[in-house]
């Protein structure tokens, strides 16, 4: 099941959030199932009110921990009283074009005391994938300024220029800083001719930022698939091996295994956190108050889409 033409698409600088919904359901047939929750979601306005019903904690980025360039209020008390649990944190998060090194950079310097090992990026789902998918491929790694993923023969951008859309068998989509529509016309034409591959490396249709919407990887990939028929291979949140990989490297950090039914998924995506970590058997924690559902919206997309999470909480 592809993208269906009928579908709206929006201008990359002109996304809502009713166009991220729609992009998102019109990929629901390649997503997990989405799991039931009777009776519904339990309401709190306090992150904190989880607390007591987990043992680990896995949260997501935007959204979560930061709305753009800036660090959410509340998140660093909120890990403090986390800590002082015992509670089991790691981060999940589908930025790929730097990969998790970057990402644990930028909330060290925000103060949040984590080690490397807590946190995992959906660029680690590719790379843990790439073994049993590099035979054969010339891959060319795509975002102009997402770093390469380092592996034999690849080519990038802008180094290999306009014969990297002639040349490669497989494209990672790593970032969307600094894509083009030239970038996508390629894309579509080099997909368009067959024999290519399109691994996303970031399912985000879009992030949250100050005053509106980013057009993420998932977003052109979608776009990619409307205009081609391409199915893409899809790496991250909400595929299961993202989330498999976040608890097999919680167990190695903190040196034992957990329930994941004890294990919750906090995020602001109904598509990406909710739906996944449902599928993978966690908890889900749908934060309302930052992030897609900042100006509202989160109930009626519940009941339209059917992606009912285990706690709907306000903030923090």
């Amino acid at each position: 099941m592809t993208v269906p033409a009928s579908l709206r698409m929006p201008a990359p600088d002109a996304i809502t959030l009713d166009d991220i919904i729609r992009i998102y359901e019109a990929l629901r047939g390649q997503m997990p199932a989405a799991r039931s929750v009777p009776g519904g979601p339990r309401r709190t306005g306090r992150l904190a009110d989880i607390l007591p019903h987990v043992d680990a904690l896995v949260l997501d980025g935007f959204g979560v921990i930061n709305i753009g360039g800036s660090l959410i209020d509340g998140i660093l008390d909120f890990l403090d009283e986390a800590e002082a649990r015992g509670i089991a944190v790691m981060v999940l998060t589908n930025g790929a074009g730097q990969g998790a090194d970057a990402s644990w950079q930028k909330y060290r310097n925000w103060g949040l005391d984590l080690a490397r090992a807590q946190v995992v990026s959906s660029r680690d789902s590719l790379e843990a994938a790439w073994p049993s998918l590099a035979d054969g491929r010339v891959v060319a790694a795509l975002g102009p300024a997402a770093r390469p993923l380092g592996v034999g023969g690849e080519l990038t951008l802008p180094s290999d220029g306009d014969g990297l859309f002639d040349r490669a068998t497989a494209f990672a989509f790593l970032g969307s800083a600094g894509w083009t529509e030239d970038h996508q016309n390629r894309l579509e034409q080099a997909l368009g001719r067959g024999g290519c591959e399109l691994l996303v490396a970031n399912p985000d249709v879009s992030a949250p930022v100050e005053g509106g919407f980013t057009a993420e990887p998932g977003y052109w990939a979608a776009r990619a698939a409307q205009a081609t028929g391409i199915l893409p291979r899809w790496y991250g949140k909400p595929h299961g091996p993202s989330f498999d990989l976040v608890l097999d490297r919680m167990a190695a950090h903190y040196g034992r295994l957990f329930d994941r039914r004890r294990v919750a998924m906090i995020g602001d995506s109904l598509h990406t956190d909710i739906l996944g970590g449902g599928a993978a058997g966690m908890q889900t924690v749908l934060l309302t108050g930052y992030g897609l559902f900042a100006a509202g919206g989160a109930d009626d997309m519940i009941d339209a889409c059917g992606i009912t999470p285990d706690w709907v909480v306000a903030g923090f």
